[in-house]
């Protein structure tokens, strides 16, 4: 996200926005009131689409273009045409089959939006996964084809009045604010799903993620999902407590995982390759509090475990961190391989020294059990940070005389600079677990009903038989 928090576009004015390479949105209004309009047609037809790996072109082609006022399902009897900005209205179910193929229109640049109190129901399986891609032909796909998916719900968030308007659409549009005061309040099953090409810029720091949650509740089930070559942000978590394992965000250009307004959620498994050709203050974890850094609760604090973060493992134009926590975010980090990025850790906090006086009451921010190696930043210390001692970013102080690299190699926190070997640059065949598994200095995950305790290692992959993120379909390295 380039911003934290703007206003998502609703489809009513998608016909006034040109359309440009940049993702800007075009393509005509969202003005009908039927649940779906029908079209048959393989390849070649006025709404053909185009491969992605493991999709079968051979099937008829449906468009959902409305709003879904009543719950159906998309059949994996055909493929499925999302156009313009579609809603799941509140209280109706959208149920996806598993093998089905749903293509985002590139004209309207379609969004599924997910309102509060709606579900979705998208269980795919490792060799018949659930789709969501761009309708461009084979070698014209590309990142920002298309919107996005975005799941809203009832969870608690930090806005003041416990309710708020996300990025991408309008405070006009009725039964799109998100938040409020049910923890477990459940948006349906997100599981081996593949988000690709998706992400649009709106307009400057207003942009739709490959998969934005807002106020979504732990009684969500997310698990095995990759989104890859979105325009903006993999993952954005905009407040709520849902939790997640297994997420797979390739070559992206914004920040892989990101968090705002009072994000309290738990996450597992989770693992990043770069793009090394888009130059971007592109960042493996951004966190903040919200858009200014207030004291707001809930504070941002999510519990994350096992966690491999490959950045593009050169030195690029601008900054990019494999952590930047800022605005009064927390949160607790843990078995981390982070690795390829221009510096592995930012606390751009006005009140980052306080880190090392904790507040009694207060969630703090902790790095524990993490390998930082390999960064790319002229001057970064020990492979962690940027010194800030000069005169001008990234080297001016920006946390009010915090050091990372004293801070988070101190204590009894297990971190080091070691390289355990491993090969996650390769775009077609990555390599993410190490020979051996990387238990020294690695924290045990509790053992709360979430958590695979059973992971007391480093990174997200035990050893290099660990291949969660490259075996089945629901996975895609290469389009090749």
């Amino acid at each position: 996200m380039r911003k934290v928090i703007g206003f998502l576009v609703g489809s009513a004015i998608l016909g006034a926005i040109a359309c440009s390479d940049d993702g800007s949105l075009g393509g005509s209004d969202n003005t009908s009131s039927s649940t779906s309009s029908s079209t048959s047609g393989g390849p070649g037809s006025s709404t053909s689409t185009s491969g992605s790996p493991g999709v079968d072109l051979t099937k008829p082609i449906e468009t959902i273009d409305a709003d879904v006022t009543m719950s159906r399902t998309l059949d994996n009897k055909k493929n499925w045409l999302l156009k313009n900005t579609v809603y799941v209205k509140a209280g109706q179910t959208l149920t996806i089959e598993k093998g089905t193929t749903i293509f985002g229109d590139n004209q309207t640049k379609a969004i599924l939006v997910i309102e509060p109190g709606a579900k979705l129901l998208a269980e795919g399986t490792a060799e018949e996964p659930i789709v969501f891609t761009s309708q461009a032909p084979e070698g014209e796909k590309r990142a920002g084809d298309w919107g996005g998916v975005v799941l809203l719900g009832k969870a608690p968030i930090n806005v003041p009045g416990g309710k708020g308007n996300i990025e991408g659409i309008l405070k006009t549009v009725a039964g799109t604010e998100y938040g409020g005061d049910d923890p477990n309040d459940d948006s349906g099953v997100i599981k081996y799903v593949r988000i690709e090409y998706a992400g649009v810029i709106l307009s400057p720091d207003n942009e739709v993620n490959g998969l934005t949650f807002g106020g979504v509740g732990a009684g969500t089930t997310v698990d095995y999902v990759q989104v890859r070559m979105s325009l903006d942000d993999c993952f954005e978590f905009f407040g709520g407590t849902v939790n997640a394992k297994h997420l797979v965000c390739q070559r992206n250009q914004d920040d892989a995982f990101d968090f705002d307004n009072g994000y309290t959620g738990k996450l597992q498994f989770l693992v990043l390759q770069q793009d090394p050709d888009h130059v971007g203050e592109d960042n493996g974890f951004e966190s903040d509090n919200d858009a200014t850094g207030t004291a707001n609760l809930p504070l941002t604090n999510p519990t994350v475990f096992n966690v491999t973060l490959c950045g593009k493992n050169k030195e690029v134009d601008n900054a990019q961190f494999g952590l930047l926590v800022r605005r009064n975010a927390r949160g607790s980090f843990n078995n981390m391989i982070v690795t390829g990025f221009e510096s592995s850790l930012d606390v751009r906090d006005a009140t980052g020294a306080a880190l090392l006086s904790p507040v009694a009451g207060q969630p703090q921010l902790d790095i524990k059990g993490t390998l930082f190696f390999n960064s790319k930043g002229n001057g970064v210390v020990d492979d962690i940070a940027y010194p800030e001692t000069g005169a001008a970013a990234p080297n001016k102080d920006n946390d009010n005389g915090l050091n990372e690299v004293e801070w988070v190699m101190g204590g009894a926190r297990g971190n080091a600079k070691t390289d355990p070997g491993i090969s996650c640059f390769d775009a077609s065949a990555p390599v993410f677990g190490p020979a051996t598994s990387l238990t020294a200095g690695a924290l045990t995950p509790p053992n709360d009903g979430f958590f695979d305790s059973s992971a007391a290692y480093i990174g997200a992959f035990k050893d290099a038989n660990d291949t969660w993120a490259t075996t089945g379909k629901w996975v895609v390295w290469s389009d090749k």
